[in-house]
């Protein structure tokens, strides 16, 4: 048996590299089935890269091709004969919808061009007949259009009538055109094909992603994992291909070995391609593993989904690439090392993989730093992997005081709006500034945990859960649902108990008895009578409630603004819908409720529901307890302006309450 290579092979092979090579497709796989839609989506991407005057000098690159060498027992266990490439063939694994349509074009261009002779052969399996059928394709010209005609006996079977319809699909395409595409059969001879069958030397190429299974992998269990589970060859596999590849060339050697006699010098390059791939595979595990750490995750990731990193490196890869949200090509990242590779970018794969090794580095120092653990995971949180990008570029070309610096300018732009100029963070409202004033309220949750120094804010909890505001003090009564009368039920019950436990400690006052007894005698209408009981009953109610709060928080000053920050606290959107919009002493409740339950209560919102910014008052009351008072509220706003002193100090602000009371 011959000799076979031990490591998995990639490179990128352009159209004539796939020609005179044999291809088999085992009975696993399905048939050719693509129909309109794929065919024109990869003529259109090809035909848009080949006229694109910014692609100059590139190359369109297919899906890869996974393939696997079979041996001398296997070929002849298939009765494989052929008189190309000394009759080696390759079992595909993947890639089989690709090549049988690139061999369609070679076929219907040699029809059209009876000198091209590109070609390269297609073993199926299950119907053995059916790889003479590409030359057997016969263009004819009807009505000033060109067909591809065919006897009944060539399209006896499904497979052949797929061939011959995509062979007539693709002249289609080219003599109608389709949306912006206007193509004509003259383009199809000339420049879309001259491109389409130009080698990797040209300024234009079309070119496959080889991936060649050289391992002791079975075939089809990874057929099975690329199709059956809808898993695509990743970047990260691809990737791992090219470093550890038996055709890797690691240029650092070259030094190396001219300090030694030639005849050795294969074994010394062997040995150091062998000591330098073995030191990329445990680092990769490494690296790896660190990733699947969920508070070094969160960290460094926007959310905690990994959906679309099976293997975790690939995001360091996609750092490294620059890849951000608008990359849509899902190889982006393998191209672009390839292409650093290729422009001397960097030197070799080694220098490759030290930038990968130094990234990770970077991000483990960032992680263990108190201080680069809260900026920077504030602004991954808020922006995602294009921040992390420019701060992994800028942190090695500053010295440390200016890459504070740089974080700190970052921060205060990420919490100032960028489409309303000039306006102050403390003056953000819930109905105007929603989305920024959330923002600035999770960075006062993490800079309150940094200043504290105690622990680390957790982001691997935070990212479990959806955040919204929410009034401290209630505002009205529209959040309470408005059809369904369990939600009336629950919100009677659950206010009840409050007003029932401020009664007993204020027994003598006689508004909160009144009030008590009204609401008791609604409460017993909606139980006894749902149908007639409507949400006008329940808004009354509630106005009455919180008129009664209001009135109590009156008692020592004028209230603030009730959509102002002094107002809000994050809350997950879970416990927020189920709040509703109670009384303050409710919330507190059922917040406390969900924190000994083990959900997460970020550190600023419980401090508010425990009352923790008033502790210091010496004029506290019993009833202080059961609303946000004005007191409250001035103590909370300034916490907020003492902890985001260097950002409201940039800006030279006045606080809340000197705003709402000029």
């Amino acid at each position: 048996m011959e000799e076979l290579r031990s490591v998995n092979y990639l490179d990128l092979l352009a159209i004539p590299e796939l020609c005179n090579k044999n291809f088999f497709i085992p009975d696993y796989q399905r048939g050719y089935r693509w129909g309109d839609t794929q065919i024109r989506q990869m003529l259109e991407d090809i035909y848009s890269f080949i006229y694109d005057k910014n692609a100059a000098g590139s190359f369109y690159c297919l899906q890869p091709v996974v393939v696997k060498k079979m041996t001398s027992d296997e070929v002849a266990a298939n009765k494989l004969e052929s008189t190309f490439d000394n009759n080696t063939w390759y079992e595909v694994i993947d890639g089989q919808q690709r090549l049988t349509t690139i061999r369609i074009i070679l076929a219907l261009e040699s029809q059209i061009d009876r000198f091209n002779k590109m070609r390269f052969n297609m073993y199926y399996q299950t119907r053995p007949g059916l790889s003479k059928l590409f030359d057997k394709l016969r263009i004819d010209e009807e009505d000033e259009r060109f067909i591809v005609k065919f006897d009944n006996d060539q399209c006896n079977d499904i497979d052949s009538w797929h061939i011959h319809n995509a062979a007539n699909k693709i002249l289609d395409w080219f003599q109608n055109g389709s949306g912006y595409f206007k193509p004509s059969i003259q383009e199809f001879k000339g420049g879309f094909y001259e491109n389409f069958s130009n080698t990797k030397e040209k300024d234009k190429s079309v070119q496959v992603i080889w991936y060649e299974l050289c391992d002791q992998s079975d075939p089809y269990e990874m057929f099975k994992r690329l199709n059956d589970k809808s898993i695509s060859l990743n970047n990260a596999e691809l990737i791992r291909g090219m470093f550890l590849s038996d055709s890797a060339v690691y240029k650092g050697e070259e030094l190396l070995l001219s300090q030694f006699d030639e005849e050795v010098r294969p074994i010394v390059e062997r040995r150091e391609l062998a000591r330098k791939q073995s030191h990329i595979i445990e680092e990769w595990d490494i690296i790896e593993s660190q990733l699947w750490d969920d508070k070094f995750w969160s960290f460094i990731k926007k959310d905690k989904n990994s959906d679309d990193y099976s293997c975790r490196i690939e995001y360091i890869f996609d750092l490294i690439s620059k890849k951000t949200s608008n990359q849509k090509d899902s190889l982006y990242t393998y191209l672009e090392f390839d292409g650093m590779l290729k422009s001397g970018a960097v030197k070799d794969l080694w220098d490759l993989w030290l930038k990968v090794e130094t990234y990770f580095s970077l991000l483990t120092a960032w992680y263990n730093d108190r201080y680069y653990y809260h900026k920077i995971g504030f602004l991954t949180t808020e922006l995602g992997a294009s921040v992390l990008i420019d701060m992994l570029s800028e942190s090695t070309n500053v010295s440390k005081k200016e890459f504070k610096k740089t974080i700190e300018g970052r921060i205060n732009s990420a919490i100032h709006d960028k489409k309303k100029p000039g306006r102050k963070i403390l003056d953000y409202t819930y109905k105007d500034d929603y989305n920024m004033l959330k923002r600035v309220l999770f960075l006062y949750n993490v800079e309150t945990t940094y200043m504290q120094g105690l622990d680390f804010f957790p982001f691997e909890r935070y990212k479990d859960y959806d955040w919204t505001l929410e009034h401290i003090h209630a505002q009205n009564s529209e959040r309470i649902d408005h059809s369904i009368k369990d939600k009336w039920v629950e919100w009677f019950d659950e206010n009840q108990k409050v007003l029932e436990r401020l009664h007993s400690r204020l027994p003598n006052d006689e508004n909160l008895t009144k009030l008590l007894s009204y609401f008791n005698t609604e409460y017993k209408r909606l139980i006894n009578n749902k149908d007639k009981y409507t949400f006008n009953d329940v808004t009354k109610v509630f106005d009455l409630v919180l008129k009664y709060f209001n009135d109590l928080s009156a008692q020592e000053g004028t209230p603030t603004v009730m959509h102002g920050i002094s107002n809000m606290a994050l809350l997950s959107g879970s416990t927020n819908a189920s709040i509703g919009n109670s009384v303050f002493e409710v919330k507190r409740q059922m917040i406390m409720d969900d924190d000994a339950k083990g959900n997460y209560i970020p550190l600023c919102t419980r401090k508010v529901f425990l009352k923790y910014y008033n502790k210091n008052d010496q004029n506290f009351t019993v009833q202080q307890n059961f609303y946000w008072s004005d007191k409250d509220r001035k103590h909370y706003l300034e916490d907020i302006k003492e902890v985001l002193k260097p950002y409201i100090d940039a800006e030279n602000q006045q606080s809340e309450s000197e705003v709402t009371n000029e």
